[in-house]
């Protein structure tokens, strides 16, 4: 008896010891099932763009071949669904496209003023994009953008978008978001508009508010800056910069360091604390605020005042075309048992009043003028 249990425990041990021989084994019989993808015979679509052209849209797209020594090439066609746009590109291809690595896409504003539920759902249904990809808005052809993308590295084009919402004066958007935003309710669709600058050079400019799924407002930089500030959680140090004319037909402007917000609904009044670092860029010579503590405080009233007074004008105008970016009504949702988000849109948020306070601290100083 005693034997037997010797040689059970020997053999538990051996079995211990082979298992991970076993797994390896179980490993490479498992990977042989999957589809093999060998990267230098697929085409990896980086951007696809989409135009409005009659009952139906164009669709563009930029993809990279490892097989050639170039970089982007564009692909164009035209379909009548959203669904049918891999379909198209496959057709016009020598080997497989792979759209599991799509960076950005780029929408006409004529293609987003007729709707984006299309865009939404054939998103949500068959995945075109990971949920860190970007979608943008262009005043011009989606398909010149991508067409300029040419000249630039793969991955140029979803770098400029993300190092103006890290950096610059664009919030933050990805695909998540934008899902998020679309089907969840107390809260519209923003996205950041793209064109290209008179040396043709491509540039953030703005931002798009939709109501409902319809294009509904397009911003200046400014103010998208101000929904960043209002709605991203980072508070890191930016470069975005705030300028304004003062009383004297002067130009005024700072750099923000960073940034802290909070944000809640009491009744019927929607209560923003915004506190802010800055460094001075453009200031009045005349102020004499290295020197002057009365000087110094009146320029930090003067920035603050004219802060809350470009927000409320905002949010006021926000209200004005029954759209919410911003997402008071899901501030309104979590404090209340029975909200309805038809009963928030038609009556509540008209009546809503915004008491917005700021705080800025000056750290840097730079050059006056």
């Amino acid at each position: 008896m005693l034997v037997t249990i010797t040689i059970t425990n020997k053999l538990v041990r051996e079995i211990k010891s082979m298992h991970k021989y076993v797994l390896l084994i179980f490993c490479f019989l498992l990977s042989g099932c999957a589809k093999e993808q060998i990267v230098d015979r697929i085409k990896l679509m980086q951007s696809i763009g989409f135009d409005l052209q009659g009952d139906t849209f164009k669709a563009s797209g930029t993809y990279y071949a490892y097989n050639k020594q170039v970089g982007l090439s564009l692909i164009n066609g035209e379909a009548k669904s959203f669904n049918e746009v891999l379909t198209l590109f496959t057709a016009q291809s020598d080997h497989p496209i792979a759209i599991g690595q799509l960076q950005t896409l780029v929408l006409s504003e004529k293609m987003a003023r007729r709707g984006i539920s299309n865009l939404a759902a054939a998103i949500i249904r068959d995945p075109l994009m990971s949920n860190n990809s970007r979608i943008v808005l262009t005043n011009e052809l989606a398909s010149d953008i991508l067409n300029e993308t040419l000249k630039y590295p793969p991955s140029y084009l979803s770098d400029l978008i993300k190092q103006n919402m890290e950096s610059g004066n664009t919030p933050n958007t990805n695909g998540h978001l934008f899902l998020d935003q679309y089907f969840g309710e107390g809260q519209d669709v923003f996205l950041p508009i793209m064109f290209r600058n008179p040396k043709g050079i491509l540039q953030m400019d703005g931002i798009g508010v939709f109501q409902n799924d319809k294009l509904m407002l397009m911003l200046p930089a400014k103010e998208g800056l101000l929904i960043k500030l209002l709605k991203d959680d980072k508070t890191n140090a930016m470069t975005s910069t705030y300028n304004f004319t003062d009383d004297d037909n002067k130009r005024i402007s700072f750099k923000i360091l960073n940034s802290k917000r909070n944000m809640h609904v009491k009744d019927d009044t929607v209560m923003i604390s915004l506190k802010l670092n800055i460094e001075l860029r453009d200031y009045p010579v005349t102020s004499n605020i290295n020197t002057n503590k009365e000087d110094m405080m009146r320029l930090k009233n003067q920035y603050e005042h004219q802060l809350t007074k470009d927000i409320k004008l905002m949010l006021e105008n926000f209200q004005k075309n029954a759209v919410d970016p911003i997402g008071f009504g899901h501030l309104t949702e979590i404090r209340q048992r029975n909200w309805s988000e038809l009963d928030f849109n038609n009556r509540q948020y008209a009546k809503l009043k915004f008491e917005v306070k700021t705080e800025i601290n000056i750290l840097l100083l730079g050059v006056g003028h």
